[in-house]
């Protein structure tokens, strides 16, 4: 798992997408695309870790600094992203770009592969897509430990 990933969104999972769909005004419904659901801006809101067997528990606090939980994902339509600084920056120096990338749904959109411009593409799992909630996950092998580990963003 590319390390920006991991510093920035820690483990990642994704699992099943969900559609979000509203009414036109012929009364008819219209479902919103997945890829129009990611491309917004998202800031990571909890990092979750499990050992297979193991229920899910927090690790953001351990993973993140204070100044690195306002950095802001920004999914853009034309499947680029970029992560940015929030508010606040852990070096005041540090340049405002934090990481940069491409993005693309995969496997009948239940998976999308992050592709950070400096390490290895991840292919995560959707686990939820919603307009104002966005969960991730994947696996992760570390000293012979293999466990799972879910990014969750809430909208901005």
């Amino acid at each position: 798992m590319n390390s920006n990933l991991i510093r920035l969104t820690g483990a990642l999972t994704l699992a099943l997408l969900l559609s979000f769909a509203s009414c036109g005004k012929d009364g008819s419904t219209k479902t919103i695309s997945k890829a129009s659901l990611i491309a917004r801006n998202w800031i990571q809101t909890d990092l979750l870790a499990a050992q297979a067997g193991t229920p899910e528990v927090s690790v953001f606090n351990s993973f993140f600094e204070a100044c690195d939980k306002d950095n802001i994902w920004q999914f853009s339509a034309n499947g680029t992203y970029t992560v940015v600084e929030g508010s606040t920056k852990c070096v005041s120096t540090d340049p405002n770009v934090v990481s940069s990338g491409t993005w693309q749904l995969t496997e009948n959109e239940t998976k999308i592969i992050i592709d950070d411009s400096a390490e290895p593409a991840e292919t995560l799992t959707i686990r939820e897509l919603t307009s104002t909630s966005f969960r991730i996950s994947g696996t992760q092998v570390s000293n012979g430990t293999t466990f799972t580990a879910t990014i969750v963003f809430t909208a901005q």
